[in-house]
Formats: structure tokens, C-alpha cells, sequence
């Protein structure tokens, strides 16, 4: 939520924020990370029964709130060291005991690159009043404008992985890549692009098709392991699960990114017609074409005119390959 790239449940799915409580005083100075863990989920048993029966997760507890759209999943953590007072956490973690963890820095991180703005903001139809202030609210409620490029591919990321894996099978829906990776490796694309290209970018799409091409070039590997490192916190590592698995989520995060690249490629490349909303559909769901309408005034096909700003040597014919089909990597 604080790095606003937070976009809707597929279907009757239920909407998840994750609460990070942090906990100081001299009665957790020495704890054991177990006890700890436990003794939060006593605690949380006191909670009104709306919020339903706290079930215990790998570093979280989870308040289901039947009846509601919604669902917590509560993370204690304690500071990282007795010497630190400040956003450098850990948490439980059944695997290593302890992880260290620093949510906040990570969002202001985020949220620092996403107000870099290129060249071509400032061409015709993308001049756009924006804060410049740093500051960000715990649960921003504000619109995300057109001209956030960043937070708008990660949204588009997000929902095509969503929908890609939404048919798939339970274990490859367990290894497909979590939201933070795909944040963290957005962010340190769309920095460099920013850093070394600055006015080489004439539209938003080729700008986000160039992001995504570059997603992988930020996972780290050596010695037979992944890592994609918290900026806020370098050794707090949020491909852990990467290493132990025998290369599962290495391998579908591979085939997901491949799939990626092709349906955006595609999708952003044909002549939209009274098709569009099928082929829409086809990559990023009902989300994605609910979005697609909402955007577009009356008679102006917004998308076609984003497409006419693509450098005519980026078009090429095609159409993304629908969910379902023998083509696809399911």
C-alpha cells in the first residue's frame, strides 16, 4: 500500500494488507523468536470476533474477517539488534529463526524513484501537476495519475501475473514471484533507464516495454544462488526462497517474465479495433479491461493514440496468446 502499486483481487479473491507492528521495550531484549511468535498470536486472540481466528503463517498472522473483502496478515517484528531503534527489523522465521526486515525504508526507496520523471512528460498531452513532497502516508488513498509510469507498470506487471497463473496449478501458483521482487526489480530498472536515458524514451510504452525486458538483469546469482536485495536493507534477502527449492521459482519466474515481454509486445503493438477488449482480456483479465474502458474518453480510442507515439520500428503485427491455449507455458 505505500508504494501505491497495490491493484485489485482477481474474482472473489479477498483484498490483502499486510501490517507490519513493531515492538520495543526491555521484555524483548533476549527473546527466542518462537516465543515470540506465539505469544503475538495469544495476544491477538483478544481481537473482536469480527476479525476472525488468528491463523499462524511462515512470518505472519493472518486475520481472515469473514464477511468482509478484506484480509490482514499481521507481521510482529522486533529491532534488529538491541542497539536498534529505528526501521532496521526482524521477524520470525521458521526456516532461519530470525530475518531481518525494514519495510519503511524499502517504500521511501521506492517512492523517491517513482517521482523521476523523463523527457517526454513534458511533451504535448503529458504535463501534469504533481507533489513534489517525500513524504508518503501510511495508506495513500490518492489516484495514481498516467504520468506515474513507474507505479503503472508494476500495476500492469501485477495484474498479468495474476492472470497468468490464475488457471494454473497450486504448485506453480506457490512458486510464482512475489509482489516485492517484482517491485524492488522495477525500481532499480526504471533508476537506470532514468540515470543513463533520460530523453531516449518518446512514449510511456516504449518506456515500460523496456523496463520489463530489463526485470532480470537485477537478480543477483552466484555460487548457485538468487538474490534481490531489500535497498533499505542489503542483507535482507527476498529471493530466500529461491535457494533451497532446486531452482522451481527460478525457473517460473523465467517463464512468467518470457510471457510477459511477448503479450506486452503484442498487445501494445496492434492496430486496436471492436477486438480490444478481447485481447485485453486475454493478457491481463476482466481487471484489465474494466481499466481499458474507464480510461478512455467518448469517441477517442485512448490506447491508439498512446500506440501512434511508439517509434514505427517498434510495431509489428500479432496478437497475444490467449490463457488457455496449447502455446501457453501451462
Amino acid at each position: 500500500m505505500r508504494t501505491q502499486t497495490t491493484i485489485s483481487p482477481r474474482g472473489n479473491a479477498k483484498f490483502d494488507l499486510d501490517v507490519v507492528v513493531k515492538l520495543t521495550g526491555s521484555g524483548f531484549e533476549n527473546i527466542k523468536a518462537e516465543a515470540f511468535f506465539e505469544e503475538f498470536g495469544q495476544a491477538l486472540k483478544g481481537l473482536p470476533e469480527a476479525a476472525g481466528e488468528p491463523e499462524a503463517r511462515r512470518r505472519c498472522w493472518r486475520l481472515q474477517y469473514p464477511g468482509e473483502p478484506f484480509y490482514f496478515d499481521v507481521t510482529p517484528a522486533i529491532p534488529g539488534s538491541q542497539q536498534i531503534t529505528g526501521t532496521d527489523l526482524r521477524v520470525r522465521d521458521p526456516e532461519t529463526t530470525w530475518t531481518p526486515s525494514n519495510p519503511e525504508d524499502f517504500a521511501d526507496w521506492f517512492c523517491t524513484i517513482a517521482q523521476l520523471r523523463f523527457a517526454f512528460h513534458q511533451g504535448a498531452g503529458w504535463v501534469f501537476a504533481r507533489d513534489g513532497r517525500s513524504q508518503v502516508d501510511p495508506l495513500p488513498n490518492r489516484a495514481i495519475g498516467l504520468d506515474d509510469v513507474l507505479r503503472r507498470t508494476v500495476q500492469l506487471i501485477k495484474l498479468h501475473r495474476d492472470n497468468h497463473y490464475h488457471l494454473l496449478p497450486e504448485e506453480r501458483k506457490a512458486a510464482m514471484p512475489i509482489s516485492v521482487i517484482l517491485v524492488t526489480l522495477a525500481g532499480h530498472a526504471y533508476r537506470d533507464l532514468h540515470a543513463a536515458s533520460p530523453n531516449a524514451f518518446s512514449s510511456p510504452i516504449e518506456l515500460a516495454l523496456e523496463l520489463v525486458d530489463q526485470l532480470p538483469r537485477y537478480i543477483q546469482r552466484g555460487n548457485g544462488s538468487y538474490r534481490v536485495a531489500n535497498p533499505g536493507l542489503a542483507y535482507e534477502n527476498f529471493a530466500d526462497r529461491w535457494n533451497p527449492d532446486g531452482g522451481v521459482r527460478a525457473h517460473e519466474f523465467a517463464q512468467w517474465h518470457t510471457r510477459l515481454k511477448d503479450d506486452l509486445a503484442l498487445l501494445f503493438h496492434e492496430d486496436y479495433d471492436s477486438r480490444s477488449a478481447q485481447r485485453i482480456r486475454s493478457v491481463f483479465g476482466q481487471a484489465g479491461v474494466d481499466a481499458w474502458r474507464a480510461s478512455q474518453p467518448p469517441s477517442n480510442d485512448v490506447l491508439k493514440g498512446l500506440r501512434a507515439t511508439v517509434p514505427m520500428q517498434l510495431r509489428e503485427p500479432g496478437s497475444p496468446t490467449p490463457m488457455g491455449s496449447r502455446k501457453t507455458l501451462a
